[in-house]
């Protein structure tokens, strides 16, 4: 009986370390993020813990050893339904964690076998199972570390090999669009080589560098995400940028920063490495409010290149077009490029200053495009998940804007589902589990949001609204249908029951499994 029970427990340890690496990896081997998301998503166990302290107590009462059976059928169910869960964002089984599943599961073998013996240790051993990951990730590090700097090398060595013209992208938000549109209508100058998806890291571009980059490719776009001050610095020094672009400062991940001023530096790191390397930067005029970006302006001058619709080197203006989409026209203060219109079918006014970014750099970069810029921008393809138009024939039409994190990008979505809904004649239906890593900002966003989504939104399904309780305290319910789930997977089936060909429904942030729902383990 005691190695049958000893089986079950060991499956559910195979089972439970899988579903806690899971978490651990969406929060990038954090570990003391990880602690706090033990508490927040539940990841702590509750069920098998409750079977083997009930076994173990009808056991010193003298209960038949076929207490253990019951309690180790119990142990394989509970493992059984934890394993048919399927996550938003499942593990990636990398070789690094592959390494800290196994070396994990080697510190827990000891408690496991001490429960042939004394069954209530067998608490003991589940409980110890997300700790086990933190210990083997810290175990591990240094071996990691020695793989990464490898890897760093060669990437480092063969862009310096190859050589070109290299661009960097920084921005609280907004860095993946205008990445994609410059490489879009950068393209018609030279091939460009630039990281998919989001990938903004040291780490990330050197899997993209040591895979893809070839000797054809004349510009090299990396995108540079910050998770603190210093982190474009890393990545400056790691890809050598003579270019830059800053899209935005704004609140989001306060939580990791601490403060807007924080991430102000953080961000501006970027233009300083630029401009004090001779090369030009292109930033919206808006940061330059923030301390940092004012002196690198007054300090570089003409390196550093403002956009705004007002009060800047390049002014910007913009008028909707039908059914979604801009013109726009930018002027340069200089006379540098005269007048310039163009055409862009993306969604969102927030959409008109990532264009206008990724144009101003182009032109610097090769002026001989003005001509053909208008036949590249009005080809630029939609970002997926970033306000992305999904339609089909005599079905609603859905707004994909699950990549999307800050407010400003918020708020212009919602705006656009009420004047698409308005021209279709249906419903404005918003789905959202609101903005993540806003620190203490967080309840202040979201009491902003739901004015806005009073105004624009005929429906609204809330998704965990125990993590955004501003937001659906500041609904309107007068005004504005509003229907609290637990998950995307429950808005889609109450929105495909009520649903018509007119409506149109906008998916805002889709938050990784950490974020949206509390698991009972």
């Amino acid at each position: 009986m005691k190695l049958i029970f000893l089986g079950a427990l060991g499956y559910l340890l195979k089972v439970r370390l899988g579903t806690l690496l899971a978490y651990f990896q969406q929060e990038e081997y954090d570990g003391a993020r990880y602690v706090g998301a033990l508490q927040t998503v539940r990841l702590y166990d509750v069920r098998a813990s409750v079977v083997i302290l009930v076994a173990f107590g009808l056991m010193l009462l003298n209960a038949p050893s076929v207490v253990l059976l019951i309690a180790a059928g119990a142990l394989g169910v509970i493992a059984w339904s934890e394993n048919q869960y399927r996550f938003k964002k499942p593990l990636a089984m990398t070789e690094r964690a592959r390494r800290i599943y196994l070396l994990a599961g080697g510190f827990l073998i000891l408690p496991l076998l001490i429960s042939f013996y004394w069954i209530i240790f067998a608490v003991v051993a589940i409980q110890l199972a997300p700790f086990a990951l933190i210990a083997a990730n810290q175990v591990l590090t240094p071996f990691q570390q020695r793989i990464n700097d490898k890897y760093i090398v060669e990437a480092r060595e063969k862009l310096a090999r190859m050589d070109p013209q290299r661009i960097g992208i920084t921005g609280s938000f907004g860095k993946t669009t205008v990445k994609h549109i410059l490489a879009e209508i950068l393209e018609g100058s030279a091939p460009v080589f630039y990281s998919r998806g989001s990938i903004n890291t040291v780490l990330g571009l050197t899997r993209h560098i040591r895979g893809r980059l070839q000797w054809s490719h004349k510009y090299f776009i990396a995108e540079m995400g910050a998770y603190g001050e210093g982190s474009i610095d890393r990545l400056c020094d790691f890809a050598q940028p003579k270019l830059g672009i800053v899209t935005a400062v704004g609140d989001a991940h306060t939580e990791r920063f601490g403060s807007i001023d924080a991430i102000a530096r953080a961000k501006s790191e970027l233009v300083a490495y630029v401009c004090g390397n001779g090369g030009t930067a292109v930033i919206n005029a808006e940061v330059l409010r923030h301390a940092p970006f004012a002196a690198l302006k007054e300090k570089y001058g003409a390196q550093v290149i403002t956009v705004a619709a007002e009060n800047a080197d390049v002014i910007v203006n913009a008028q909707p077009a039908a059914g979604g989409g801009w013109t726009i026209g930018l002027h340069w203060a200089d006379g540098a490029h005269g007048g310039v219109s163009f055409e862009l079918p993306l969604l969102g006014d927030h959409n008109v200053m990532n264009a206008a970014l990724a144009v101003v750099l182009t032109l610097h970069v090769d002026p001989g495009l003005l001509g053909d810029l208008p036949y590249f921008t009005k080809t630029v393809s939609q970002i997926p998940h970033r306000l992305q138009k999904v339609e089909s024939l005599g079905a609603p039409l859905v707004l994909d804007d699950a990549y999307n994190a800050n407010e400003l990008g918020f708020k212009s979505a919602v705006a656009t589902l009420h004047d698409l809904a308005k021209e279709r004649g249906g419903r404005a239906i918003l789905v959202t589990p609101g903005v993540a890593e806003l620190g203490m900002e967080h309840d202040a966003v979201h009491a902003r949001l739901a004015q806005t989504c009073n105004e624009f939104c005929d429906t609204i399904y809330i998704v965990n609204p125990s993590r955004i309780r501003a937001f659906a305290d500041g609904l309107d319910s007068g005004r504005v249908n509003v229907i609290e789930v637990a998950s995307f997977y429950e808005a889609r089936a109450k929105i495909d029951a009520d649903i018509t060909a007119q409506d149109v429904v906008l998916y805002e942030n889709d938050l990784p499994d950490l974020l949206e729902e509390q698991r009972f383990l």
